[in-house]
Formats: C-alpha cells, sequence, structure tokens
C-alpha cells in the first residue's frame, strides 16, 4: 500500500515537472520570436511559426502565414526595431500539445514619423507541439496607450489595482 501511494506521488510530481517545463518553453518561444522580431531577424521569426498560423492585429486578419511573412511580418520587425517591449504580465497555460501565453507589455518608443509611443499592448499567442518544437499557430495583438482606462465592457471583471484589464 505504502509502495503504490509512493509511486503514485512520483508519478504526479513528474507529470507536475514535465507541464512546468513545457509552459516555460512556451513562454520562451514566444520571448524569442520577440527577439528576432526586434534584430530584424526574418527566418529567425519564421522559425517560430506554424504553417497553419492565423493572425489578428490591430483589427486586422492574416489568415495565412505566407500572408502574414509578406504583409505584416515587415511591418512587425520595424516596429520592434523602433520600440520597447517591456513585459509587465503573463500568464502560461496548457498541456500535451497546445499551450496559450497572455501577456501584457509597456511598449514605448517612436514611430517612423517621429511620434512617441507609450502604449499598453495585450498579446495572446496559442503554440502547438510539433515535433520536439513549440509553434506558434496563432496570436493576436491588441493596444491602448499606456494610462488610458479601457472602455467598460457588460460582465468583465473589474481593473487590477496596478490599471492593467483583469484576464
Amino acid at each position: 500500500m505504502f509502495a503504490r501511494a509512493l509511486v503514485t506521488a512520483a508519478v504526479i510530481a513528474f507529470a507536475g515537472n514535465a507541464v512546468a517545463q513545457d509552459t516555460s518553453k512556451a513562454s520562451l518561444a514566444v520571448d524569442d520570436f520577440h527577439k528576432a522580431l526586434s534584430r530584424n531577424d526574418t527566418r529567425g521569426a519564421l522559425s517560430f511559426l506554424s504553417r497553419d498560423l492565423v493572425v489578428y492585429e490591430w483589427g486586422l486578419i492574416d489568415p495565412t502565414l505566407a500572408q502574414y511573412a509578406f504583409k505584416h511580418l515587415p511591418l512587425d520587425m520595424d516596429a520592434a526595431v523602433a520600440t520597447a517591449w517591456s513585459l509587465q504580465d503573463r500568464k502560461v497555460r496548457g498541456s500535451g500539445d497546445m499551450f496559450w501565453v497572455l501577456s501584457t507589455y509597456r511598449v514605448t518608443g517612436y514611430d517612423k514619423t517621429g511620434a512617441a509611443i507609450d502604449n499598453t499592448t495585450l498579446e495572446t499567442v496559442v503554440l502547438q507541439r510539433t515535433g520536439d518544437a513549440l509553434k506558434i499557430t496563432h496570436f493576436h495583438w491588441s493596444s491602448t496607450p499606456a494610462g488610458v482606462a479601457p472602455p467598460a465592457i457588460a460582465g468583465a471583471v473589474a481593473a487590477t489595482a496596478a490599471g492593467a484589464p483583469a484576464r
């Protein structure tokens, strides 16, 4: 009886460690994708993206990897080079072959016209295991000027003490 309980506890501990390692890998993949963008590294950025990628950004949809790669990736790299993304909050969940990463960033810098950028940017990333790697199958970015409260949404949870929308 004691041996069975010990084996069960070991299996649960091992499974918990495996999930923690996988969620860390998901978070690292998102960070490395951002690093590739900020280095203007097209090949590096594309290496994190799934062939099934669908992107929602700033109210637009890129329904395929090819459309994102040719339409918005160059613009995203230009923006990443011109701005600093400071991670404010992150939640990572998932197991098996699917993970999601919710991040809040403070984005500062200047656009190509010289106008100052100071935004709170929300990011949702969904990753799927492909072989040994986690690939981004979907991401969604939305943004609002820093310090501006988001509009009230019926049934939404109140903002946190730090002023960021509660998730």
